[in-house]
């Protein structure tokens, strides 16, 4: 009877060819990350974020922005009077003082948030309606310029640079987001592909167990196999149909994450191929550690938020400061009928503006400023001491997962050869059947043990790598 069992495992030899999926499409990880990147709904949902706050920054650069504006206007003025001699005498100074267009005129305007600055002409004004006189022309020129109002180029720069710091963390944000989701894509790839490596293996160990279980039953009938020897074969080919269903279970499901995150549908066949190596660019935990200081978004979008924090502190600060503006002008008027008569007036001025009482508001936006640009410098400080610590922490893993490999690798080893070394004690009568079938499940075992330890070495380096800002 022993001799026969060692006979049936001689012969048992895996096929792998039988259960192939090379009749599927073959997708590369990198195809798999592209699919993502142009399809995927969630680098969608990223560069569309990232294209509204552009907008919204284009916006304030442009209300921070000189503007061109045209006016036309026109009017008619008529003096009225119950004493002509009351009236002509009166008549010039009415038509200096009137706030009433006479006549036609056209404006152009320069306008911004600091600056203006405006021309209006008006090249026929004629005499007061029921009053003689000559037609005129005029040319009124106005500017007006703030030097200083609390902020380097005013509180509508101020908007501007905040948001530029914005857009910058939006930016920094979506190419966060971006290797969250190649990340993502990774892990699914990398899941289904060792779904497929545990698929092949339990099949493998389905064929021996089912060939097993022929043959035992076959030496049982003729009465040299125990009714023991019977059940534990029994056991061992359901086990071994269970184990491949839940690896189907798990390819079939693995299948379907990875076809979500590339935007096809999720009951679309494929299959994929091994995945490359990932390469870990540090030679020591200290330089990894470095590295992730360097790189990882959330430290330069605490420094974004100190930098926008400054803005509002400048700001809150300013407002304790004078205002100081200048302003000029020149008013022409030219008589039609006297050729180059004319008059003018030109005025120059400045304003100056001290805030004097406001109840202690800007005091407290320069507290309020102050005391969160220390929270941010303690948050700094703790996001730094978490990621060193996350690094340790993915670092250690990494090595202990590659040694789990090693191990597992020797331990299927191992029982392979254990397997061989019952065969020849069953052949020399020292070893029992029911010690044959045991070692043989402990070596498929062991094999499937070694697939699922170097999927964890893998997905080790991915986790290294994220948390170093890859």
């Amino acid at each position: 009877m022993k001799s026969a069992v060692v006979v049936i495992l001689v012969l048992v030899v895996p096929t792998l060819g039988a259960f192939s999926q090379a009749t599927l499409p073959v997708i590369t990880l990198q195809q798999t990350i592209d699919a993502a990147l142009a399809n995927g709904d969630n680098y969608k949902i990223l560069q569309g974020n990232l294209a509204v706050t552009r907008s919204q920054h284009a916006e304030n650069v442009s209300r921070n922005s000189l503007t061109l504006g045209v006016s036309g206007l026109g009017g008619y003025n008529t003096v009225f009077d119950n004493n002509a001699t009351l009236a002509a005498s009166k008549t010039s100074s009415l038509s200096q003082v009137t706030t009433s267009t006479q006549g036609g005129a056209v404006g152009v305007g320069l306008t911004g948030p600091l600056t203006s600055a405006s021309v209006t002409a008006n090249p026929l004004s004629p005499p007061y309606g029921g009053v003689g006189g000559d037609t005129t022309s005029g040319l009124l020129f106005n500017v007006s310029q703030t030097l200083w109002n609390g902020y380097p180029g005013g509180p509508a720069q101020a908007t501007v640079d905040k948001s530029l710091l914005n857009l910058q963390g939006q930016e920094l944000s979506t190419q966060s987001g971006r290797l969250s989701l190649i990340y993502q894509v990774k892990q699914a790839y990398y899941a289904m592909f060792t779904a497929l490596q545990d698929l092949d293996s339990k099949r493998q160990v389905l064929q021996r167990q089912n060939a097993l279980l022929d043959q035992i039953t076959a030496v049982y009938n003729l009465k040299q196999a125990s009714a023991v020897d019977l059940k534990t074969a029994q056991i061992n080919a359901h086990s071994a149909e269970i184990d491949v269903r839940t690896s189907e279970h798990t390819l079939r499901l693995a299948r379907i994450r990875l076809a979500i995150l590339m935007a096809i549908p999720p009951d679309q066949q494929f299959t994929v191929t091994q995945p490359p190596n990932e390469t870990v660019p540090a030679g020591s935990l200290a330089e990894a550690v470095s590295t992730a200081l360097a790189r990882r978004v959330e430290l330069r979008l605490i420094q974004l938020n100190r930098k926008s924090n400054a803005v509002d502190l400048a700001v809150a600060r300013g407002l304790s400061t004078p205002t100081v503006s200048v302003n000029g002008g020149v008013d022409v008027l030219v008589d039609n009928s006297l050729g180059n008569a004319y008059v003018g007036l030109a005025n120059a001025g400045v304003k100056i503006a001290l805030p004097i009482l406001d109840a202690g508001a800007a005091q407290n936006l320069v507290d309020q400023s102050t005391q969160l640009d220390r929270v941010y410098a303690v948050q700094l400080s703790q996001q730094q001491k978490s990621i060193a610590a996350d690094v340790q922490d993915a670092w250690e893993s990494m090595e202990l997962a590659r040694e789990k490999v090693e191990l597992a690798e020797e331990t299927a080893q191992n029982d392979d050869l254990l397997v061989d070394v019952y065969k020849i004690q069953s052949a020399n009568g020292t070893a029992s059947t029911q010690d044959l079938l045991t070692a043989s499940v402990n070596a498929a075992n062991a094999h499937s043990a070694a697939v699922q330890a170097q999927s964890a070495a893998q997905l080790a380096v991915l986790q290294l790598l994220n948390v170093m800002g890859y």
